[in-house]
């Protein structure tokens, strides 16, 4: 079961880095632009997911990858590098069963197990890097697919099998 839980935090890590990228060549008004029903611009939305996904990290561990963010836009370039170096600790608690287990308090005074704030965490990205593909095709802008297909295939875990092969 391991193995299905390292696949999503590798999709989350691979579709959050791909949208960013994607975004790194967009003009101001693009990342500044928002729809109704999202969380808030391009930019914002972004900075929030990976304050975020430090912020359930750190929950979990104890420990902080990277200077807390705050809440002034910084370059895309440095939420990339952030959400790289973080990816493959994420997988690395799939194998931490002390952290999964882990009872947890909120600042809202909610105990939790830690398993609900790894699985919020993928939910969260998810649930944002929507909010940034909403409004990229609201704007008429190119949406990257970012699905677990795609994920699968750039992984190299899925190959399209060619009419009368065995391979």
């Amino acid at each position: 079961m391991n193995e299905v839980l390292i696949e999503m935090y590798r999709h989350k890590t691979w579709a959050t880095l791909r949208l960013i990228e994607r975004c790194q060549g967009l003009a101001d008004e693009d990342l500044d632009a928002t729809i109704p029903g999202t969380y808030g611009t391009i930019r914002i939305t972004l900075l929030h997911l990976v304050r975020s996904d430090e912020g359930y990290f750190a929950r979990l561990t104890g420990e902080r990858l990277s200077e807390q963010l705050g809440e002034e836009p910084v370059p895309l370039s440095e939420l990339a590098d952030r959400i790289r170096r973080l990816g493959p600790r994420w997988e690395s608690l799939t194998e931490d069963l002390e952290v999964a287990n882990r009872e947890l308090i909120t600042d809202g005074g909610w105990r939790l197990p830690g398993r609900v704030v790894m699985a919020q965490a993928i939910h969260h990205a998810g649930d944002h890097r929507t909010h940034v593909l909403s409004i990229l095709g609201a704007r008429g802008l190119e949406v990257p697919e970012l699905d677990q297909w795609d994920y699968a295939i750039a992984a190299g875990h899925m190959k399209e099998i060619k009419a009368g092969s065995r391979d």
